[in-house]
């Protein structure tokens, strides 16, 4: 390997993040998400069972959502803009909107997609996507362009207004924080011409925001803040439990969360949400493998929704 082709590599592996991809020289072709993380919960295949009424495998763990009696579920938390893209389009007069985030991380990054004339493109090939059709972005999450992490970014730009709050187990001794949501564009790889689009989380004023990110450890103080416009309840089951985060091999924590603690949590998260349950118009959760251990995904989805389903 030349250093050419090796500084190459490199940037690929930066650029791409967890995805998978085939180089020939300069050539190279996106070939879907990367899922070396899954091999982190090595109860993950014995565990599938159950979510789905196919009989699943890793193989399906990427692919996976389904819409079920009263939410949506899927493994991986990229879905999630296909199952809100198609409330968007059941309901096409809504262009503003809330999040409420239970998630161990911000997913504010940006996908592989760039913006021309008011039109949406895959850097790679230049393919369109189309938000107004929902089905169509299916491909583009399989071949890893909206990933994890990099699903919200294109709803922001989407729509006219986004604020989103960001429930996290992180101390905020000073109550929720608020900041500005705006468009922004990166362009950090140096062989495509392309400045992919970005969102930017910002105390400045000086430019026109899409929307807030209220962030906070008090689901009371900062749904405080929320506004009457419909609401997408987004969990991310490593809020909950975030035993492996990715990257790691932690089968012995030490300080694992007990199910009586974790039952406890739910009722006040729930009793936070009753008072905003009738602009809740779509709940989503995802379990979020290599994150959250595959062995509490059917206690904690259980629990939260038949105590959801009570509100």
């Amino acid at each position: 390997m030349t250093m050419l082709e090796a500084t190459f590599e490199q940037q690929l592996n930066r650029y791409f993040t967890n995805c998978k991809w085939t180089q020939v020289g300069r050539e190279f072709q996106l070939q879907g998400p990367g899922l070396s993380y899954l091999g982190l919960d090595a109860n993950l295949s014995a565990n599938l069972s159950g979510f789905s009424a196919s009989e699943l495998s890793l193989t399906d763990v990427a692919d996976f959502h389904e819409v079920k009696d009263s939410y949506n579920l899927c493994f991986e938390d990229t879905w999630s803009l296909l199952f809100w893209l198609r409330y968007l389009k059941a309901n096409p007069g809504i262009r503003k909107i809330n999040i409420i985030h239970l998630d161990d991380h911000t997913d504010l990054m940006p996908p592989l997609l760039y913006k021309k004339d008011g039109e949406y493109f895959q850097v790679t090939d230049d393919k369109k996507v189309n938000f107004d059709e929902p089905e169509s972005i299916i491909d583009f999450i399989r071949e890893g362009s909206i990933n994890l992490g990099s699903f919200i970014a294109p709803l922001i730009f989407f729509l006219d207004r986004v604020n989103i709050f960001h429930l996290r187990k992180e101390p905020s001794p000073n109550g929720p924080t608020k900041q500005s949501l705006v468009e922004s564009y990166i362009n950090d790889f140096p062989y495509l011409d392309k400045d992919r689009i970005s969102i930017s989380v910002t105390d400045k004023n000086d430019e026109p925001a899409k929307g807030f990110y209220y962030r906070g450890n008090d689901l009371k103080s900062l749904i405080g803040e929320i506004n009457g416009d419909p609401t997408f309840l987004h969990i991310d089951l490593d809020y909950f439990l975030n035993q492996f985060n990715g990257n790691f091999r932690n089968d012995n924590p030490g300080n694992i969360i007990t199910h009586v603690e974790l039952e406890e949590e739910i009722r006040s998260i729930c009793a936070q949400l009753s008072r905003i349950r009738s602009q809740i118009v779509d709940v989503t959760i995802a379990t979020s493998p290599g994150f959250c251990p595959s062995s509490h995904w059917d206690f904690l989805i259980n629990s939260f929704m038949e105590r959801f389903n009570q509100i």
